[in-house]
């Protein structure tokens, strides 16, 4: 979530001005700037959007539906390999490549090929361009995520990880089941291949 304070940093990194400088841009006093970088005071759309024409930046509002606990898993999960294609991108781009290929052959009556596609065009560009797709929110990145090419790039424990962090508490508590019992379900789960990538299926109460 944006919050004000977030936003101020953001404008402030974009633009490469100092916080006083900005303040005068704006045409308000610093001691105001300042209350709004730490919360103290609340500025208001309207002083936002002043701001960010102070700034040279333009002030986007997006409203988006929230993420269903399906689309929060498997974007948690991405996270975690857009991790790894940080620190390795060669050999995660490779696997995503040789996964894509099977997928496409095992794709016989085309149903998930505007998905492949998707992911061809982002695995054949620049590898911040895939990243972002990874992680984003938005509407294209959350229905392309269905169909993930990057199986097989987190471990069985790294993934019992990531939803544990999700799940494990939720679960266990809704249950009345210990969270160690909830942990070994996922863990079976995972083994089994119940849980993949583009999933919904998990562990419920």
């Amino acid at each position: 979530m944006n919050t004000a304070s977030s936003i101020l940093k953001r404008l402030r990194r974009a633009s490469g001005f100092t916080q006083r400088e900005l303040a005068r841009r704006a045409q308000m006093s610093n001691a105001s700037l300042v209350a709004y970088a730490k919360g103290r005071q609340d500025p208001g759309l309207a002083t936002l959007e002043r701001l960010a024409e102070a700034a040279e930046c333009d002030l986007i509002i997006e409203v988006r539906p929230r993420l269903s606990e399906p689309e929060i898993r498997t974007l948690e999960l991405h996270r975690a390999i857009a991790a790894k294609l940080e620190a390795n991108p060669t050999d995660v781009i490779a696997s995503a490549r040789r996964n894509l290929a099977l997928m496409r052959g095992n794709d016989h009556e085309g149903r998930s090929s505007l998905y492949l596609d998707a992911w061809q065009a982002l695995l054949d560009g620049p590898t911040r361009d895939l990243a972002r797709a990874m992680v984003s929110t938005d509407a294209a990145a959350k229905e392309i995520r269905q169909a993930s090419p990057f199986s097989g790039i987190l471990s069985d424990d790294e993934r019992l990880d990531v939803l544990m962090r999700i799940d494990g508490s939720r679960v266990a508590a809704k249950s009345g089941r210990p969270i160690e019992q909830v942990q070994r379900e996922l863990l079976a789960k995972i083994a089994s291949a119940s849980v993949r990538l583009g999933d919904a299926e998990t562990v419920t109460a």
